[in-house]
């Protein structure tokens, strides 16, 4: 009995949830193709089924929950994703990545790595900012992965002041956008 709890001591839930990115304060991604926040419109009547957070190409994506990597694939308009199931019937799911770190039946920890912040799906225009799309889902149901915890701030107002934070997060110039 005290070997299975040292094992399971890992991947333990510290915190409620991590933030899937490194940056400082957390901003959702709007930019001249759209708003980052869950439930926007999108064509076709659809709504946003996650937060687009605004981050550094190439940055670290990290796991919210402790769990098992379910799935890592190619989907069109997600592009290169992760989808991990945090037992309880809730799962994440980590979109537009630009490489993935985890493979499909591995044990991960809160935290740890799963990819990097890419372009890759519909996230390649060159007017959308780098971001990274998180989903969350509980019970078969999308839910805003900020009511589990995280915090962020709204974009800023101005386009000048969303073209500086586009700058910032990307590490790039306008003149270098051209991915």
């Amino acid at each position: 009995m005290l070997t299975l709890i040292a094992f399971q001591v890992p991947y333990v839930n510290w915190v409620s949830v991590m933030p899937p990115v490194d940056a400082r304060p957390l901003v959702i991604r709007h930019d001249a193709k759209g708003d980052g926040h869950f439930a926007s419109p999108r064509s076709g009547r659809r709504q946003h089924r996650g937060v687009d957070l605004a981050a550094a190409l190439h940055s670290p994506v990290r796991a919210i929950r402790s769990g098992t990597v379910v799935q890592v694939g190619m989907h069109r308009g997600m592009g290169r994703f992760v989808e991990i199931d945090h037992g309880h019937e809730l799962h994440s799911l980590y979109a537009h990545l630009n490489d993935v770190r985890v493979d499909a039946g591995e044990k991960i920890k809160q935290g740890d790595l799963v990819g990097t912040v890419g372009k890759t799906g519909n996230a390649r225009h060159p007017w959308i900012t780098p971001h990274l799309h998180l989903e969350v889902v509980r019970d078969g149901v999308p839910i805003d992965p900020l009511t589990l915890g995280l915090r962020v701030v709204e974009p800023p107002a101005s386009p000048s002041d969303r073209r500086a934070l586009a700058n910032e997060t990307s590490g790039s110039s306008d003149a270098a956008e051209d991915e």
